[in-house]
């Protein structure tokens, strides 16, 4: 249920902004919102990411690690995959403010209780990706 409402509310939003004229700090939030409430991989939008882009990944993680262009980005990016369970994936909110963009969200570890709380921080040059930093945090069990 809640699922389809973050669908819904990202679909009006794009309508809404086609429809009028944005700033590029609203067309890159609405895009970030598409992407993550849609559970789309920086590949389906190639034209959106630097060739050039840098990843910051956590070093308390499993695939932690700085990484540079969409080769390295595709190498440990399966991994990302079978470390969270997506099923659980959540987005919270989508934030915007000049050439970044956080989005946050709630997803479980695969095979765990564990719930982590992530927030991408995604800068721009213009509407290209050019720098994504993930910082988490997993909730205190009860």
């Amino acid at each position: 249920m809640q699922a389809a409402a973050v669908i819904t509310w990202i679909a009006a939003l794009t309508i809404s902004c086609q429809e009028k004229k944005m700033t590029t700090t609203d067309a890159n939030k609405a895009f970030i919102a598409q992407m993550l409430g849609e559970k789309k991989r920086l590949e389906d939008f190639p034209d959106r990411f630097s060739p050039d882009l840098v990843m910051i990944e956590p070093a308390t993680l499993p695939f932690g690690g700085t990484y540079r262009g969409l080769q390295e980005f595709q190498r440990f990016y399966p991994d990302v995959r079978r470390y969270y369970d997506f099923e659980t994936w959540r987005v919270l909110g989508v934030y915007g403010d000049g050439d970044t963009v956080f989005a946050t969200t709630q997803v479980n570890v695969a095979g765990t209780a564990t719930v982590m709380h992530i927030a991408e921080q995604f800068t721009f040059s213009g509407m290209k990706i050019v720098e994504v930093r993930v910082h988490i945090c997993d909730e205190k069990e009860k």
